[in-house]
């Protein structure tokens, strides 16, 4: 059930960032932060860089807090990139030497600090006062590579001199690494995955709202690496015609996928029940997947009995019938990437299972379910973008560590397209190798999708009600709820598939049982909490059942339900309800 958070602005917005922010009117906010003075802030910051302590190489400078000059992996970091700045820098004549201003890197303590000095996240992001800033994870030495690779192009004057794809290639040509493989390696997978861009896409001097920097980024590498020249001054000297990038992307699409040299390892076993959170993020920058306070929320659902919890990325559809689509993660106050990888990896490291379940979100009112398209024309372009954000965030799951991944959720007037589904859960197999399903709607879906056979649990967002009278006793639900688990049986017996409910939830409102899709009207703690017992009571231990997702709670603490008449359970008689069943379902 799509209900994003809500969106609160704190630093420079994108086109696509005002899009997502307009979710706001639709969700809860949590209590804003007493208000800094900017210039406070700023004169904070320049005192805290001014004392940063320095590890020193020939061509990089690591700039540190100074009781961490002498950490064994921060000294080798600053080696490391030392390291790689002299071997890159052959490659680009003019780049700083031992002569010249060294590069500046900060480490910064994590990505709020991050945002707050640069206005950016991400594994490395360029700043004011120094060349990049970046936050520390063993993990992520290629991408610190890489965003070293485009800092010594800009001091060398050379970004100016090729549309931005292209010098995004040319950094990763002199980086080598692409989320721990060498980027030559990842192309016959994404040739096979039908994800490689246009060669009008790699020339624009504008990104598109849906192009994707992990798919596309590898292929730019492999176009600088075909253009004439050992260095990128020469390479970069006559930018290539479209004719020549077409030329270079079709031999790329006609390499076996038997050249790659990445296997999908089998991933790891998930405990025989999921008892899952729907993580909802909060769009601050304070809150966000991204930052440390997430680990509060996680201690809280631990204490709950929870193993697992979801995290939902998304896009933006302006109607349901218009084909284009945003993704909406580049902003620090949108579901980012980075916030992503972040999130499943503390997750992950706490002992959560993770369900990465990318969403759209469709404007004017409307919902995925309304998704559908006016002609077979609109339709191709449709899918054509879809199958992208899919196929990205496939992709990002895989790096992060996720354990299931969805394909879809709601969709349900697309589900009828069985080959243009089949194809891309063919084609997110090549990326992924974890659990995959398909989050359906409950009203429909169940019956209606004809492909979980090619799944491997079905997935469903579970807001059945239980009853049609708002005087319903308790045995009345209960009988209520046992149908719907009937119905669930007869799905898994029919299919051979366990079910998953992706999401499944009930709002504090009187008669929360009436229809759970629904949130608003008279605030009532009791019906909530009277739904979620009959219903987990129905749905007990069966076999049949892989797990529970509650919809839903949020990234950062704070976010516990008042008097409002929504989904959040944290705080209220519900979450009672939830403990007790979790607790009974994980060992």
């Amino acid at each position: 059930m799509l209900r994003p958070a809500a969106a609160l602005l704190l630093l420079a917005v994108s086109p696509a960032a005002c899009a997502r922010d307009m979710r706001g009117a639709a969700e809860e906010a949590t209590p804003t932060p007493p208000a800094v003075r900017p210039g406070d802030e700023l004169a904070d910051w320049n005192r805290t860089f001014a004392a940063l302590a320095p590890i020193r190489g020939d061509r990089v400078t690591l700039l540190v807090p100074p009781g961490d000059r002498a950490r064994p992996e921060l000294v080798r970091l600053a080696a490391d990139l030392d390291r790689a700045a002299a071997e890159m820098a052959p490659r680009v004549p003019g780049a700083p030497g031992t002569q010249d201003k060294p590069l500046t890197v900060v480490v910064e303590p994590d990505t709020v600090a991050q945002g707050r000095h640069t206005g950016e996240i991400g594994e490395a992001v360029p700043g004011r006062q120094a060349d990049l800033h970046l936050v520390w994870d063993p993990r992520d030495l290629g991408a610190y590579r890489y965003a070293l690779a485009r800092v010594l192009i800009s001091r060398a004057g050379l970004s100016a001199k090729a549309p931005p794809w292209l010098e995004r290639g040319a950094a990763l040509w002199l980086s080598g690494d692409w989320y721990g493989r060498p980027w030559r390696e990842w192309l016959p997978l994404f040739a096979a995955a039908r994800v490689l861009p246009a060669a009008e896409d790699l020339l624009v001097r504008a990104d598109a709202p849906d192009a994707s920097a992990l798919l596309w980024t590898p292929a730019a590498a492999a176009v600088i690496d075909k253009l004439p020249g050992s260095t990128l001054a020469e390479k970069l000297a006559h930018p290539p015609s479209q004719q020549a990038v077409a030329d270079i992307l079709e031999q790329l699409s006609a390499v076996p996928i038997q050249n790659s040299k990445i296997k999908n390892q089998k991933p790891s076993p998930l405990p025989p029940f999921l008892a899952g959170i729907s993580l909802a993020m909060l769009n601050r920058l304070e809150t966000g997947y991204h930052a440390p306070v997430v680990g509060k929320q996680l201690g809280a659902f631990a204490a709950l009995g929870a193993n697992a919890v979801s995290l939902m990325p998304f896009a933006f559809q302006r109607a349901p019938d218009r084909p284009e689509m945003a993704y909406l993660n580049r902003h620090p106050g949108s579901e980012t990437d980075v916030g992503l990888i972040r999130a499943t990896r503390l997750a992950r490291a706490r002992g959560f299972h993770v369900l990465y379940k990318p969403h759209l979100w469709v404007s004017h009112g409307s919902w995925p379910g309304d998704v559908e398209m006016k002609s077979e024309e609109d339709w191709a372009r449709w899918w054509q973008g879809y199958r992208r954000y899919v196929l990205h965030h496939a992709f990002l799951a895989r790096w992060a560590g996720a354990d299931l991944f969805s394909v879809g959720c709601e969709l349900s007037k697309t589900v009828k397209r069985e080959a243009e589904w089949r194809d891309l859960i063919a084609a997110v197999r090549l990326l992924y190798p974890g659990v995959v399903t398909y989050s359906g709607n409950w009203y429909g879906d169940l019956e209606g999708v004809h492909f979980w056979d090619a799944l491997d649990v079905i997935g469903l967002d579970s807001y059945y009600p239980l009853s049609a009278s708002p005087q319903a006793t308790r045995a009345d639900l209960d009988r209520g709820a046992r149908e719907v688990a009937e119905r669930f049986a007869r799905a898994a017996q029919r299919t051979g598939k366990r079910v998953l409910l992706t999401e499944v939830g009930f709002a504090a409102h009187r008669g929360a049982w009436l229809a759970p899709h629904t949130e608003g009207g008279e605030y009532s703690e009791e019906d909530q909490a009277l739904a979620y017992q009959a219903l987990f009571a129905a749905l007990d231990h069966r076999p049949w059942l892989a797990g529970t997702f509650v919809w839903k709670a949020f990234s950062a603490p704070g976010g516990e339900g008042g008097g409002e008449a929504d989904f959040r359970f944290q705080g209220r008689q519900a979450e009672k309800a939830i403990k007790e069943y979790y607790r009974t379902k994980v060992p």
